[in-house]
């Protein structure tokens, strides 16, 4: 019905842009938003190409030009892993656009991503019904802080009394024995951990514990852990949404206000996770 009160579906060959504004943020989780970015953009009819910013010499300006000259009104940004912020010299009037994730841009965008808080309480109560009473959270920082301090907000409401001091908050370097220190100090009965990584290092420095005592936040198949699948190419899919109602709408520019969208993500029982 949509299309039917423009007068039209997209034109043949209409595409949407997914730009990349970090190096290398493409790949890995990456791969799984730009599949379900091009899925959904099939579904409604457009096709999707990916530009990042390092090709256009990372000149945002530069590569607003190129999609201008392409034709290209509708922009999905990528997320970011690297940083809490994103700030760009962009001609944002000119665009139908949504933003992927919970990095703060320096701009109001519409967005879709990940409820971290949700995550979080999810993942206290799997614990406390497998008869935990004391657990921990090993959590990544830099994560914690784009996310708004999700994890962290939620950890102070939602877990046991007292375990405010069994949150560590660290910038992914710790090693082994640093992580066995830690359980030998806390002396936990169930962890909380935000990957599949750290999950993967308590394991070699000692945890032992019944099954479904160590969950993961960003759960991964290759993992074997219980945790949230965070669901990056069903959140991109949904920016794309935001961006193709804009169009549709005949919207360009800042939305106001803009719209978010946020999503807790799916349980998955993992394998042995003892």
């Amino acid at each position: 019905m949509a299309r039917v009160r423009r007068g039209r579906g997209p034109a043949a060959g209409e595409r949407l842009a997914l730009v990349w504004i970090e190096a290398g943020a493409a790949r890995g989780a990456g791969r799984m938003v730009s599949n379900g970015a091009r899925s959904r953009a099939a579904e409604r009819g457009y096709g999707l190409e990916e530009f990042t910013l390092k090709e256009a010499g990372d000149r945002p300006g530069r590569l607003a030009d190129i999609l201008i000259a392409r034709g290209m009104a509708g922009v999905v940004f990528g997320p970011v892993f690297g940083r809490a912020r994103v700030d760009i010299a962009w001609p944002w009037e000119r665009f139908a656009m949504a933003v992927v994730g919970t990095a703060e841009w320096g701009v109001g965008l519409s967005r879709a991503a990940h409820h971290h808080y949700e995550a979080m309480r999810e993942a206290l109560a799997r614990v406390e019904a497998a008869g935990a009473r004391r657990p921990a959270a090993w959590i990544d920082g830099p994560t914690n802080e784009r996310a708004h301090r999700g994890w962290q907000a939620a950890w102070s409401v939602y877990a046991p009394k007292g375990a405010a001091g069994r949150l560590w908050m660290t910038d992914g370097k710790e090693s082994v024995a640093e992580a066995g220190r830690w359980l030998a100090e806390k002396r936990p009965d169930a962890l909380v951990v935000s990957d599949p990584g750290k999950a993967e290092k308590l394991r070699a420095a000692g945890w032992r514990s019944e099954a479904g005592r160590l969950v993961v936040l960003d759960w991964r198949e290759k993992g074997g852990f219980p945790g949230v699948d965070q669901g990056y190419a069903t959140i991109a899919g949904y920016a794309v949404d935001l961006v193709v109602a804009q169009l549709q709408r005949n919207e360009r520019g800042l939305p106001e206000p803009p719209r978010a969208l946020l999503f807790p993500g799916r349980w998955v029982e993992g394998g042995d996770d003892r």
